[in-house]
């Protein structure tokens, strides 16, 4: 093709059948263009047959190129900010799975005799179910040997037995948490408001768990609390083949009153240990005065206080010489006190003993003046002093 064909063709002028030219030679060139126009979609311009239209491409050419820059330049900057704080919300979840907080809720308690454990193994029916803790501390998961578990916690059994799955399956997901908790208890027993058995987790002190009985009866208990350890068993084989377990107790006093003056009194408890709220002995008072009856014994209490929490001695009571009987051995020994010199501190005051009996009997002089003063003035006092004492318990 010459150079003036050439020239019309990038002018877009329509071709003409030159001399001695074929016949359809424009549509030959047509078809040609069209090809190429399909081949380079950019190129429209060089072959289209409008001016106008090839002026418009070339200025599309031109914008094109800065717009997909700044397109991209803009998709780079947004993507720079979102990935890094997609990364950071997409690895919490993985980081704590679900399942890998089944058993982890009872962690905290170490397992024991009794305890019944809730054994899962993710996509293994067959390999779970619960499992109880024997008395010698150990487990018989399904296909395993005995396992040793008494004073580990649910997460170390976790790992123990993922572990030993492993040999069987691939990649095994274990999960225990504790079912039952029967080994971690304490008893409370004896002059309590509710007397039974507790069952803890953590640590658990004295006072907490007679905080857990609703408390010691103020009028029955003693301070005197006892608590029996129970050391764990021990263990041997007999003769015969057979094992034998051993319990053993050992038995500790502790007087609650004095614990605000030493806390360390207040002890830690250990699971099994038993605790008794004994029954207070009691002093016992009679006679004239406001309000005979019992009352608990406590560490120091004296006659003085006795009668004076006994509402104190009325008119006719002889104070000279108060009786005091005293339990020694089967027999009881009698003691004669001057209460009134012990209130002008004359004379010491008498320490109390379980089971002492306080007599105040009446004065015949005071009883007979009394009963002159009633028959001359009609008054009556001490006659209404003694019925309001005896009405009033």
């Amino acid at each position: 093709m010459d150079t003036s064909l050439d020239s019309e063709l990038r002018a877009g002028v329509p071709l003409r059948p030159s001399e001695g030219g074929r016949p359809g030679q424009e549509a030959i060139v047509r078809n040609e263009g069209i090809r190429s126009q399909a081949r380079h979609p950019l190129r429209r311009g060089r072959l289209g047959h409008h001016p106008e239209v090839s002026a418009a491409g070339r200025a599309g050419r031109w914008l094109a190129g800065p717009l997909l820059g700044l397109v991209l330049a803009w998709g780079l900057a947004a993507g720079a900010q979102t990935l890094p704080e997609q990364a950071g919300t997409a690895a919490a979840p993985l980081a704590t799975p679900a399942l890998a907080m089944y058993g982890a809720a009872a962690a905290a308690d170490p397992v024991g005799p009794g305890d019944l454990l809730d054994v899962r193994v993710f996509g293994q029916p067959q390999m779970s179910g619960e499992l109880r803790v024997g008395p010698d501390g150990a487990i018989a998961p399904p296909f395993l040997a005995r396992m040793e578990v008494g004073g580990d916690t649910a997460a170390a059994i976790e790992q123990a037995l993922q572990t030993a799955y492993a040999r069987l399956l691939l990649h095994p997901l274990v999960s225990v948490r504790v079912a039952e908790n029967d080994s971690r208890r304490v008893a409370v027993n004896g002059a309590v408001e509710r007397p039974g058995v507790y069952s803890f987790s953590g640590g658990l002190s004295l006072m907490q768990a007679l905080g857990l009985a609703g408390g010691v009866d103020p009028d029955k208990a003693s301070s005197k609390v006892m608590i029996f350890h129970a050391p764990p068993p021990t263990s041997r084989l007999g003769a015969n083949g057979q094992m034998t377990y051993t319990v053993n107790e050992a038995l500790q006093t502790v007087d609650i009153d004095q614990i605000e003056r030493d806390p360390g009194l207040n002890l830690e408890l250990r699971p099994g240990d038993v605790i008794e709220v004994p029954e207070a002995r009691a002093v016992y008072i009679s006679g004239d005065v406001m309000h005979p009856g019992a009352e608990r014994i406590r560490p120091g209490l004296t006659l003085a206080q006795l009668v004076s929490e006994s509402g104190g001695l009325l008119p006719q009571a002889d104070g000279a010489h108060v009786r005091v009987l005293r339990l020694d051995g089967t027999t009881r020994r009698e003691l004669v006190v001057d209460l009134g010199k012990v209130q002008r501190n004359q004379a010491p005051d008498l320490a109390l003993e379980p089971d002492d009996i306080v007599e105040v009997s009446g004065s015949l002089p005071r009883m007979a003046g009394l009963e002159l003063l009633d028959f001359f003035t009609g008054t009556a006092r001490w006659r209404v002093q003694q019925s309001v004492a005896n009405r009033i318990p």
